[in-house]
């Protein structure tokens, strides 16, 4: 049974341990990449044996992170055999994907750091805050509570991850805790111009190419409340890029004037679909849309992966967003 703890105790727990694998979640993110690093040059700087795991290894857009060139995938032969497995930015075990899985369960201790409120809980000492912007954020107190002084290079990392997850400052998630974060992180020497260049105003030919395919093809609702879109195999080759470069595509649908639920569905093989999802608040697209089909998330940026063809994926995904999008029009009618 897994026992949620505060942020100090789960340093602590952490400072008595050794031989640790850091690990993120499939289909890794700025968020999952930037804190599974920084926790890594931590645990370093401490003078432990650790490596950082990420399903597929690390994402062409955050392979300029410090120590990026050493995050090994979770498929990999790794350095050592870890008794220590670290969970980072995962909402839920099976996330990991199943050799991050395996790794995680074959480890004698393990915990995990994260900020979704859908969590329910895992490994066997867990810390949570759903109201956080990011898991990069909770990383800056765990740094704090290891005794580590925060490095450039760990500022870095966190940045990115704290950039990210919350749309740049941008996004509904940001907090003041979120600010004094990301001002640690400066304070540490962050170059952040450096970093918002790269992260927000430099994209491949290939990601511009699958964003103009996407978005040719999209489809409204006819009241405009419901924006959906396409990724497939085939936009993928005819645009030369690459599935990481798929990131944030589905932010250009919420963003259309009106829309209130914003779907992307990526066909991941002939029977199985991935799903981002994005929304406005008061609405909730974990709890209404992914959680049902065994997905999860927060409640306006939520993923769920449906074993169907990208069609009939749709086609549920689609119907429980007009049912959220009915609900919410009972509640104004009140």
């Amino acid at each position: 049974m897994a026992n949620r703890v505060t942020i100090d105790a789960l340093a602590n727990w952490l400072k008595d341990k050794d031989d640790v694998v850091v690990l993120g979640h499939e289909s890794p993110d700025g968020d999952a990449a930037g804190t599974a690093l920084a926790v890594w040059h931590a645990l370093k700087a401490m003078g432990k044996r650790a490596v950082a795991c990420l399903p597929g290894g690390i994402p062409r857009l955050y392979a300029g992170l410090p120590g990026a060139d050493e995050v090994l995938d979770t498929e990999a032969a790794l350095p050592f055999s870890p008794k220590t497995a670290f969970s980072v930015d995962v909402s839920e075990q099976p996330r990991l994907g199943p050799a991050g899985e395996r790794l995680f369960l074959s480890c004698e201790h393990r915990a995990a750091l994260d900020h979704h409120h859908t969590n329910p809980g895992f490994g066997q000492v867990y810390f949570l805050d759903g109201d956080a912007a990011a898991a990069g954020e909770l990383a800056v107190d765990l740094i704090d509570g290891l005794g580590v002084t925060l490095s450039r290079d760990m500022a870095t990392c966190l940045f990115v991850a704290i950039s990210t997850d919350c749309g740049h400052f941008n996004y509904s998630n940001t907090r003041e805790k979120t600010f004094l974060a990301a001002a640690r992180c400066a304070r540490a020497g962050v170059d952040v111009a450096g970093v918002t260049e790269t992260l927000y105003r430099t994209r491949s030919a290939g990601r511009t190419r699958l964003l103009g395919l996407v978005l040719s093809e999209l489809e409204l609702s006819p009241d405009g409340a419901l924006a959906w879109a396409r990724l497939t195999e085939d936009m993928l080759r005819r645009a030369g890029a690459m599935r990481e470069d798929k990131e944030g595509v589905v932010n250009y649908l919420q963003e259309i004037e009106g829309v209130r639920i914003a779907v992307l569905a990526e066909e991941r093989g002939p029977g199985s679909t991935k799903f981002s999802l994005r929304t406005k608040a008061p609405l909730n697209v974990a709890r209404d849309v992914a959680l049902p089909l065994g997905g999860g998330g927060h409640d306006c940026a939520a993923g769920v992966t449906v074993e169907l063809p990208l069609e009939e994926a749709l086609g549920k995904v689609l119907a429980l967003a007009r049912e959220a999008l009915k609900k919410e029009t009972r509640i104004f009618d009140l």
